[in-house]
């Protein structure tokens, strides 16, 4: 029986690789006679490809078991239909993760697995698993959300309405820029943004600025950047925030015309 293993070294002393599509190396075990083949990883350009890459590979050499750190559940029941047995959360050296399935395979006790885990790991563990990690990054997360809800008050505090007011001089351009440049940096909770948007129409602030106003509270996020940046990526807020507050401007800008420039 062939036995496909990611590893970090091209030999039985390297430790079992955490994922398949980022191994260095895959090894593909002969049980009978305990030779293997050694193939080198996916590449680095490969990207989110590397996976199938590697994956194709391992049924393609005829493997029926892998042994891995951690392999995505639908892998998993992929392979099972082509009868292709994974086995997750394995770790250590390479012989070590080999002798402790082989171990496993004829029952023998636990003790006698060199302190190697292999663990067959169901759907709902997994869940469970997806679950812990999200907690995790949200309570990692929390001081930074935190300190932006406390920024966002103090701004409100120290800047008067009668300041905001005097930004705004009847344009629909500039106007419009006004609103969104307001907006992304008072993004908060909306009802807020309803209850300045009634007092700048009240004031006599066109509804252009106004509307540019309440979308950038709700979809733009100036201040939110290094939190959202922090889960998602900094290349993605920034683009994303930026992309947001040109749609806004553009919004605004059509519903102006749309209206008859009222």
């Amino acid at each position: 029986m062939k036995i496909a293993i990611p590893s970090t070294t091209p030999d039985m002393n390297g430790k079992v690789e955490q994922k398949l599509g980022t191994a260095a190396y895959l090894l593909i075990l002969e049980t009978d006679d305990m030779s293997f083949e050694v193939m080198a990883g996916p590449s680095r350009s490969a990207g989110p490809g590397a996976g199938v890459q590697i994956i194709s590979q391992v049924v393609g050499m005829g493997a029926r078991t892998v042994l891995v750190g951690q392999v995505a559940p639908h892998i998993v029941k992929t392979l099972g239909k082509q009868g292709i047995h994974v086995i997750n959360h394995v770790s250590g050296p390479v012989s070590e993760a080999l002798s402790a399935y082989l171990h496993s395979e004829q029952s023998l006790p636990a003790s006698e697995c060199n302190e190697v885990k292999v663990e067959q790991v169901t759907i709902r563990d997994e869940w469970i698993e997806a679950l812990l990690k999200g907690l995790r990054q949200f309570y990692t997360l929390l001081p930074r959300l935190v300190g932006v809800i406390l920024l966002l008050s103090l701004f409100r505090g120290f800047v008067p309405e009668q300041t905001l007011l005097s930004l705004f001089s009847g344009s629909a351009l500039y106007d419009s820029f006004w609103g969104a440049s307001l907006g992304s940096i008072m993004a908060g909770n909306p009802v807020n943004s309803y209850v300045i948007g009634h007092g700048l129409l009240e004031a006599g602030v066109g509804l252009t600025g106004v509307m540019a106003l309440m979308l950038a509270w709700v979809s733009v996020g100036v201040i939110q950047i290094p939190a959202e940046s922090a889960a998602l990526g900094l290349r993605f807020a920034l683009v994303r925030n930026a992309a947001g507050f040109v749609v806004v401007v553009f919004v605004s800008l059509v519903v102006f015309l749309l209206r008859g420039g009222v």
